[in-house]
């Protein structure tokens, strides 16, 4: 390589476009804002929670599936959880803000490896858009975002 002094190097910079004045979004696209019902908490004492969740396109954490349980039950859990629910809490992870596909990977890790019990806030989901079924509409997101737990 040949020596180019510094000034002529500057000089011969290509032009460059400007810096945009706003980056473009890089989270998931979600509702610009989700009603929900008041928030209330679940205890989970087993290490099975007899749950499935499913990280919906908009990047937003839902309860799709839930076990009943039946007496001597080996799942443990205080507290109402129902399929269409959201998560906005998870072992004190905030899950009110879309989530990538590799902090959802993270998340599950870390609730399944959590010690319990474990604490999840959860908030029934008031917003039209997903009026249809909870399984219907899980069906629609893919199973690669959906963790049994």
């Amino acid at each position: 390589p040949r020596f180019v002094p510094r000034e002529k190097a500057l000089r011969a910079a290509p032009n460059l476009p400007p810096m945009p004045k706003a980056w473009p979004q890089q989270s998931p696209t979600s509702p610009s804002s989700i009603a929900t019902g008041p928030e209330r908490t679940v205890t989970f004492l087993s290490d099975n929670m007899g749950i499935t969740l499913n990280r919906g396109t908009d990047g937003i954490v839902r309860v799709v599936g839930v076990v009943n349980l039946q007496p001597g039950s080996v799942i443990l859990r205080k507290g109402k959880i129902c399929a269409g629910d959201l998560v906005r809490e998870a072992g004190g992870v905030d899950l009110r803000r879309p989530i990538t596909a590799t902090m959802w990977g993270d998340t599950v890790a870390l609730i399944k490896m959590a010690p319990r019990p474990l604490h999840f806030i959860v908030a029934k989901e008031i917003t039209s858009e997903f009026a249809e079924s909870p399984t219907a509409a899980a069906g629609r997101r893919g199973a690669r975002n959906r963790a049994e737990i």
